[in-house]
């Protein structure tokens, strides 16, 4: 983390203290400094009221008042500050009905979702931890505060969030917490795709992510997650994708699904489901339909039509991805070293661009242009002639005479 953050943070308790408020650091910042792993949030509680915090400090943004939430600013660094609150009713499974301010951190912590994640670390190195959190994290437990079935009924998403955990923390889920969840799967139908999608997405990309495929089928969450319902419908339960975990992209990883389940025509519709960002799914595409080809062993024609196509970067990607399914490592390192000895590696270096096609050929634009540029890089590439532009115009015409 950032040492002016944490700077930042220590300024606010101490300020919040000396005002006769009580304050601590909460959630994933206390979780992660106990088990020594990196901090990226960091998080204040306080009795004070988020009136008493905005007339506190100097710079403020009024983030969540009706959840009393307030971010305080200091030298620029935003701290987001919270007065100690239980939260009641859920009728949607997602938000509190209503929101009631507590004076005492314990009544705090006891909303949280799980022990690990209900404690709060003082100014002075003390850890409030009133639900057993440090002994699960010794442990390596995910377990819910209190009643499970209370805690997934009151935000749905928490259920995949501890499939999430137990994947990035390497934890196994506690008996009684994973039975609840296997109870309420469905009602994850009542949360926001975005929400389902932030949390598998990470859950995926964690080193728990074959455990995280599995816990999803056993607990049958699968079934209600946009997408995913349809991408894992013909897995077993016992299904253990262990090799995905050595890839470590989230692109490889969704690519290894969708290759392992023979869905490859559907990555598109998949990913859309889910609300995947653009960027991700075009990439999943790029590298499911290379890794297609390259498990077809083609000879080095293919593989360096394939390089100039999409780039060493993308089809480095792929062949790692094909090379795991193959139980293999022979596609990366052959990539590269076709890589290395092609003249040509993109269109663009070539002597002659699609503009001077159109200009010499006297011919609109179209399809052709890019046809006619990959015959003359593959023809270089395979020294049936040198990349000369004189000659390079000359073969074009008869590409294009040929072709038309």
């Amino acid at each position: 983390m950032d040492e002016r953050v944490l700077t930042a943070g220590k300024q606010v308790l101490t300020a919040l203290e000396k005002a006769g408020y009580t304050a601590y650091f909460v959630g994933g910042y206390v979780r992660d400094t106990i088990l020594g792993r990196e901090v990226h949030d960091l998080d204040v509680a306080t009795s004070a009221h988020p009136e008493d915090v905005i007339r506190l400090f100097a710079r403020t943004v009024p983030t969540g008042m009706q959840h009393g939430t307030v971010t305080v600013l200091i030298d620029d660094v935003p701290i987001e500050v919270t007065t100690y609150r239980t939260e009641s009713g859920y009728a949607d499974h997602r938000r509190p009905d209503s929101v009631a301010f507590v004076d005492q951190i314990e009544e705090d912590l006891a909303r949280r979702d799980f022990t690990v994640n209900a404690m709060a670390l003082g100014l002075r190195g003390e850890v409030i931890d009133p639900f057993g959190g440090q002994e699960d994290l010794q442990r390596g437990v995910i377990r819910a505060v209190g009643r499970p079935e209370e805690r997934f009924a009151e935000d749905a998403l928490r259920m995949l969030r501890c499939i999430r955990f137990a994947s990035q923390l390497a934890f196994v889920i506690d008996e009684s917490t994973f039975k609840a969840v296997c109870k309420q799967a469905e009602t994850l139908r009542h949360v926001a795709v975005e929400r389902i999608q932030t949390e598998w997405n990470k859950a995926l990309a964690a080193s728990g992510a074959s455990r995280a495929v599995q816990d999803v089928l056993t607990t049958g969450l699968a079934a209600h997650m946009p997408g995913i319902d349809e991408l894992l419908v013909t897995c077993s339960t016992d299904w253990k994708p262990v090799a995905i975990t050595r890839l470590s992209g989230l692109a490889e990883r969704w690519a290894y699904l969708f290759l392992s389940v023979e869905k490859t025509e559907r990555v598109s519709a998949v990913l859309r489901a889910l609300r995947c960002e653009k960027k991700l799914i075009q990439m999943c595409g790029s590298i499911v339909r290379i890794a297609q080809v390259l498990r077809t062993r083609p000879d080095q024609r293919e593989i360096g039509k394939l390089l100039v196509e999409n780039g060493l970067a993308v089809v480095e990607r792929a062949a790692t991805v094909a090379d795991v399914l193959n139980g293999q490592a022979v596609l990366v390192d052959e990539v590269r070293r076709q890589y290395e000895q092609m003249a040509i590696h993109t269109l663009t270096e070539l002597a002659v661009s699609g503009a001077d096609l159109q200009r010499e050929l006297a011919r609109r634009g179209g399809p052709w242009i890019r046809e006619t540029l990959m015959a003359l890089a593959e023809e270089v590439n395979e020294g049936q002639r040198s990349n000369e532009r004189a000659g390079l115009l000359i073969r074009a015409k008869e590409i294009v005479d040929v072709n038309t």
